[in-house]
């Protein structure tokens, strides 16, 4: 044996009977207690058992959902649940390594595109599109995806779900750009679309199975997918924007087919995306002479955020703009009149990020890039804005939020 080690076991020795000789001398009673009748024995506790289940529909319908991508160990993601009101925090699920998520029209299941490493941190790598039921946070099933999913943060439009509820699309970047359509009916892949230079799947409301896409020359890219899921048609539209001139947020708001896009020096597009070829339908600068000249500038990961009711839109503004300056938090949050395009009322930016609307159109929601701080507030016309709750911090590294209600 070593010397150090029998070095060692002499030294442990010798401090245990030093402690025991101490704890004997401390207690006088101790040998009378080994010598007297021996202490009743304590029954013995019951076992715990582990359960799940549970449910929040009859908890609260206002809820939030903010997509973590645990960036200091990004192989562990999460997508946690909020009450929007209580600030409490009601659940979690999973999202593995970098997932990306979506609801469903009707909030009643969440799907996650993400990866898995058999050995946690190296191994075979295994895509999933998992289905989650949104009330009780329950695992449903999963579908194979072809081993290139986009591995990014969370963004809009990386998963997507068809106007028919049939169809999720899954974004994948090897670098060339494709989207998985997986069917859901049939719980399988129905097809890889390859859309070479164009980001992200924009659904169609009226159709069925139909979406578009940003490409990089400024054009949109539309396609129509048929009942099985297989591409009928693919169109591109015109030129609409210039990305080395003033580039497009690639997150959207939507209302129906109405989507509206900003760009990184405050021009706000509204597109038609109904129809096979994508249409502008109206187009104006929310930043005026004097504010560009200070530099205003929209920042954030989802920068802005359209009333459901189509008339009001908030946007994350910061000044000193420059290139580069896209994803800076908010100074100030900047309530627009869409039918005009001005500025009618500014409120505290509090580091925002990120921006969401619930779908009742009553609370606005908010996730401060800096602290990663989820805010609610309640929501009147004309940007009024009252605290509602506040949870400091919603995360590691927060980027996402979506509504339930």
């Amino acid at each position: 044996m070593p010397q150090g080690s029998i070095l060692a076991r002499a030294g442990l020795a010798l401090a245990l009977a030093g402690a025991l000789g101490w704890a004997a001398a401390a207690s006088p009673q101790a040998g009378a207690s080994r010598a007297g009748a021996p202490k009743a024995v304590p029954p013995e506790l019951p076992a715990e058992t582990l359960a799940s289940g549970g449910s929040l529909a009859g908890v609260t319908s206002e809820r939030i959902y903010v997509a973590d991508v645990m960036i200091a160990n990004i192989a562990d993601g999460r997508l946690r649940v909020f009450d929007a009101r209580a600030g409490k925090l009601l659940g979690m699920v999973n999202t593995g390594f970098a997932g990306n998520f979506a609801l469903s029209a009707r909030s009643d299941e969440i799907y996650v595109a993400t990866t898995y490493l058999s050995r946690g941190g190296r191994g075979d790598r295994v895509d999933v599109l998992e289905v989650w039921d949104a009330q009780t946070l329950g695992f449903k099933y999963e579908v194979l995806l072809p081993p290139k999913r986009a591995q990014a943060l969370n963004y809009r439009g990386l998963v997507s779900v068809t106007a028919n509820g049939r169809f999720v699309l899954v974004q994948n970047a090897t670098p060339a750009t494709s989207i998985t359509v997986v069917d859901l009916a049939e719980k399988k892949v129905a097809t890889e679309v390859m859309t070479p230079g164009c980001w992200g799947s924009l659904p169609a409301a009226g159709h069925p199975a139909r979406f578009a896409m940003l490409c990089g020359d400024g054009k949109v890219a539309t396609v129509t997918l048929t009942e099985q899921g297989q591409v009928a048609d693919r169109q591109l539209s015109d030129k609409l924007f210039d990305a080395d001139q003033d580039a497009w947020f690639h997150t959207a708001e939507r209302i129906g087919d109405r989507f509206f896009f900003l760009s990184f020096k405050g021009m706000l597009t509204e597109l038609d995306l109904a129809g096979a070829v994508a249409r502008q339908v109206a187009q104006k600068s929310i930043v005026n002479a004097a504010q560009a000249r200070q530099g205003w500038r929209p920042g954030g990961y989802q920068a802005f955020a359209v009333h459901p009711g189509g008339k009001w839109a908030v946007v994350s503004m910061h000044d000193q703009g420059r290139e580069g300056s896209h994803k800076v938090p908010a100074k100030q949050l900047w309530t627009i009149d869409l039918d005009s395009g001005r500025r009618v009322a500014t409120a505290p930016g509090l580091g925002t990020a990120s921006l969401t609307f619930s779908k009742s159109g009553k609370r606005l929601q908010a996730l401060d890039g800096m602290t990663a701080a989820l805010r609610v507030w309640d929501w009147s016309d004309g940007g009024k804005l009252k605290l509602v709750s506040t949870v400091k911090p919603a995360g590691m590294a927060s980027l996402q939020l979506e509504s339930h209600d």
